[in-house]
């Protein structure tokens, strides 16, 4: 780490210095799950420090930095599994969980919602995603009957400028998004005795697989969800067909 990072304060380290220490670790045969993890450790030391106002911006900010895939590590939850999850979870995570499992999108995007982004309209509500990972991150996303009153409820009660502001001691500082959601989802996931454990973000592919597993064709599945390419979402296709092998439960009830 010393090597691509040096003596560089938390605030000097961009996102392109991390993809750098992310190729170098690949370049001296580190495993994905291995990169990871130190990924995932710099990731909180930033987070932190952005909490304790030592910098202003994590570079990991807005999917920034991009883990690496883990073979066998993406899965989609059973509606079973996303109940007991979702039942333990505090309100914030539940609420988050509930937008991605609905509307597929990816949690940075959830922090970073504003209220004129959310738009109630009678006919067709919809949420505005006004930036990401690529041109094709900005996108308009229907909002679900599910997921309408979590977001009405995040409206109705913003008191600035962001629907899930960011936790300063006791209170919230409604200028700030929040950052991180891990620690709760970690919670979340003990309580809930769910094995084996999954990823926040695979509550977005559970979204996926089970669009495709409705009838939405690739095409809108990747516009719904913001992909770059169709490369992306195909793996939802070859998710979905594992999925409907092993059973998995289709009644919400």
């Amino acid at each position: 780490m010393e090597l691509v990072f040096g003596r560089k304060y938390l605030d000097e380290i961009t996102p392109e210095m991390i993809r750098a220490f992310r190729e170098a670790r690949l370049e001296l045969q580190r495993s994905p799950a291995t990169i990871n993890r130190d990924l995932s450790c710099l990731r909180q030391i930033l987070g932190i420090a952005v909490k304790e106002e030592l910098i202003q911006k994590s570079p990991f900010f807005g999917g920034r930095v991009e883990f690496l895939h883990e073979k066998g590590r993406e899965r989609t939850l059973s509606f079973d599994e996303e109940r007991k999850y979702l039942k333990v979870a505090v309100p914030v995570l539940s609420d988050v969980g509930i937008i991605m499992v609905e509307m597929g999108l990816r949690p940075g995007e959830i922090f970073q919602l504003r209220r004129e982004d959310v738009r109630i309209e009678p006919s067709a509500p919809y949420v505005h995603v006004r930036e990401g990972k690529s041109d094709r991150a900005v996108r308009d996303v229907p909002i679900t009957s599910r997921a309408l009153p979590v977001l009405n409820r995040r409206v109705s009660k913003a008191k600035g400028e962001y629907l899930f502001p960011r936790r300063v001691g006791n209170g919230y500082d409604w200028s700030r998004p929040m950052t991180e959601l891990e620690p709760a989802h970690q919670r979340a996931l003990r309580k809930s005795g769910i094995e084996p454990p999954f990823r926040l973000y695979d509550l977005r592919h559970t979204y996926g697989t089970r669009a495709i597993e409705a009838g939405i064709d690739v095409f809108s599945v990747a516009k719904l969800m913001g992909h770059a390419d169709l490369e992306t979402t195909q793996r939802y296709v070859h998710l979905s067909k594992g999925h409907l092998e092993v059973g998995s439960p289709r009644d919400r009830s």
